[in-house]
């Protein structure tokens, strides 16, 4: 893993965390997904404490993410111009498939209804 490849997966992590009540603006694919890599990761992470017998990190660590994973997953849908509204999809098993697609989008590039790209 390169260098430029952690530092982006750093500062889009902490960019999530500190736009976690952004809900207005925009962000780009690589920030979603870095983030998205990242809530992987921790997942993975926090389920091997689990096991060793350590409980509660899960529903811990869900709580700590759950306002950033969703001000980030409304920003990347406010980027391909759709409303935050799209992710009540997630509720959904077969809303999840539109909004994958919306997420693997390229960004509007210009001036959109949530404002200027990134």
């Amino acid at each position: 893993m390169s260098v430029n490849i952690f530092d982006d997966l750093i500062n889009s992590v902490i960019n999530c965390f500190n736009r976690a009540f952004d809900f207005e603006t925009r962000s780009p694919r690589k920030e979603f997904w870095y983030w998205q890599i990242f809530r992987i990761l921790m997942f993975l992470s926090f389920s091997f404490i689990e096991s060793i017998g350590i409980t509660g990190i899960l529903i811990l660590s869900n709580l700590v993410f759950l306002i950033p994973e969703l001000s980030v997953s409304i920003r990347r849908l406010h980027d391909v111009n759709k409303s935050g509204l799209w992710i009540l999809l997630s509720i959904t098993i077969i809303g999840i498939i539109p909004l994958f697609y919306f997420y693997c989008l390229k960004g509007d590039e210009g001036l959109n209804d949530f404002g200027s790209p990134r």
